[in-house]
């Protein structure tokens, strides 16, 4: 196979395969995708391009499931000798002396980073306007917000400049970009990718999280990140449910699911946007306020804001959350919970964030609280306690009921 540009075509199974078996040179597929992020520059989808580390890379490749795959990593996650600026100010950034123990499983799997994506500063918005690096722009149609707060990466793979992205995930940061960019993000349990060499946002609701153009290549990605094999479950008698009326749930009746009907999660007693508030503000205690001037208007905003939150409402919040989930394993009495991704239409590029920012994420954040998994297939959203029944039900959905529509 020549450099004519084919090897974008490729899933990560499809390329992956192609190097292992020499059809294809690694060198080529990465030449091929760093002319296409020059040609798309002005998407601002990568905040750093690592094209020299990536050729070199490439020259010395070993064979594995993802050997040769071209990776955008969000750049709240280290990889040596690149700069990690979690989107804030240059004078904020430093250039990591380490890779990512993640980041580092992907490219013993024969993954090569491209880039560092761009994104909403410090991970904390829906949109990813960003006031140092430029807003990403979504490809499928510049009027419209890529979301966030992992948008570069969903911006890169909808125009085919990285075939992976590894994003983070703390209230919908993958799953919000999957939706307006019509790519797949999955975020899983928490115990399932480590966040050693992530910088934090919330840790109590972190991840770490593949994105890819379908199911399949994200199920190949959370493999190689958590070390486990992806082993679909039979669909047939899985128990689903909606907190709204979806046409969808009786396409999954079709595969054999058991469709339950409409759920409502218990109201918690507390906000848990304060734990999420008040650990970012944490995480920032090193640089904010003492370099104010470091962080662009709505992150000085945010973190301002979370210092007026008291200790006993944090606290309370988080003995609550404990609670919640707890009464919601012993109430709710299903597998999984089939939602639309966005809370509203997909946001204007120009759409003011914190105006849109809870209707955006009301059907993502829940999942988060809870720690559930969830997939996220464009706009449709599949949420599971269960990694192996979320992604054998988007499985399901990608390959038996998708290609019906084509």
């Amino acid at each position: 196979m020549s450099r004519n540009g084919q090897s974008r075509t490729l899933s990560a199974g499809e390329l992956a395969r192609e190097v292992n078996a020499g059809r294809l040179k690694a060198r080529d597929v990465i030449l091929d995708h760093l002319e296409a992020i020059d040609a798309a520059s002005e998407l601002n989808a990568f905040i750093t391009v690592c094209g020299d580390r990536a050729l070199d890379r490439a020259n010395n490749l070993p064979a594995g499931p993802l050997a040769g795959v071209p990776v955008a990593v969000k750049d709240m996650l280290e990889v040596q000798g690149v700069r990690t600026t979690r989107g804030s100010a240059p004078g904020l950034s430093h250039v990591a002396r380490r890779t990512a123990p993640a980041i580092r499983r992907l490219e013993e799997a024969g993954a090569i980073v491209i880039g560092k994506a761009n994104q909403h500063e410090i991970a904390w918005g829906v949109t990813s306007q960003n006031s140092h690096w430029g807003d990403v722009r979504n490809p499928l149609d510049h009027r419209l917000s890529p979301g966030g707060s992992s948008g570069g990466n969903g911006a890169a793979l909808a125009a085919r400049l990285s075939v992976i992205g590894i994003g983070t995930d703390t209230g919908g940061s993958v799953r919000i970009p999957s939706a307006c960019c019509a790519t797949v993000g999955f975020k899983p349990r928490q115990a399932s990718v480590g966040l050693d060499g992530c910088f934090p946002l919330a840790p109590t609701f972190d991840t770490i999280a593949p994105m890819a153009r379908s199911v399949s290549d994200c199920a190949l990605t959370f493999s190689v990140l958590s070390g486990r094999q992806v082993v679909p479950v039979d669909v047939r008698g899985i128990r689903i449910a909606s907190f709204i009326p979806m046409p969808e749930l009786d396409r999954f009746a079709e595969l054999g699911a058991q469709v339950i009907g409409q759920r409502e999660l218990p109201e918690p007693r507390a906000a848990f946007s304060r734990i999420y508030e008040v650990e970012a503000a944490l995480a920032h205690r090193r640089w904010f306020p003492s370099q104010l001037e470091g962080y662009g208007p709505e992150a000085r905003t945010k973190l301002g804001g979370a210092y007026t939150i008291s200790a006993v409402e944090y606290v309370h919040a988080r003995e609550e959350l404990g609670r919640w989930r707890r009464e919601v394993g012993e109430t709710l009495d299903v597998d999984a919970l089939i939602t639309p991704t966005l809370g509203m239409h997909t946001p204007a590029a120009d759409a003011h964030e914190p105006d849109i920012r809870d209707r955006v994420g009301a059907f993502t954040r829940p999942f988060s609280y809870l720690d559930w998994a969830a997939v996220a297939i464009g706009p449709l959203q599949i949420a599971s306690p269960r990694e192996d029944v979320a992604f054998s039900l988007a499985l399901a959905w990608e390959n038996k009921l998708m290609t019906t529509d084509n």
